[in-house]
């Protein structure tokens, strides 16, 4: 397979919450808005990027990217070069943090935020290849 990037969607009745809390939480731009599709990426690497849309949308073809998320099963990975500076910048801004800064027996040290559909954020110390 030569597949070049994996990109992730949400579907949600939640767009415009969805969308200010990866914005204002986690600092994703927009690249692309209309009243049901939102466009998210990084601002150091726009090619990483994250969809939300409203859920049972006629132009969308199959019914499989229809239904909207129903809050279990998956979660989002952000990866950070200096962890203790982001817990901190998010702990003064009042960011709604499920878990404290941790560092777990396995060597991750990282902290939690739950987004407006109920999917688990880590936000975890990047390691360094070995």
């Amino acid at each position: 397979m030569a597949f070049q990037q994996i990109q992730t969607g949400i579907i949600t009745e939640k767009l415009n919450e969805t969308k200010t809390f990866y914005e204002k939480w986690l600092g994703l731009q927009i690249k692309f808005e209309s009243d049901w599709f939102v466009l998210l990426s990084l601002p150091n690497k726009p090619e990483v990027e994250l969809a939300i849309m409203k859920p049972n949308q006629p132009q969308v073809r199959k019914s499989y990217f229809q239904n909207s998320y129903q809050g279990k099963g998956v979660w989002f990975i952000f990866e950070s070069t200096d962890i203790k500076k982001e817990f901190e910048t998010m702990k003064q801004k009042n960011a709604p943090i499920d878990l404290p800064l941790t560092t777990e027996e396995w060597g991750d040290t990282h902290f939690t935020l739950v987004d407006p559909n109920g999917i688990g954020i880590d936000i975890v110390q990047e390691r360094s290849p070995n």
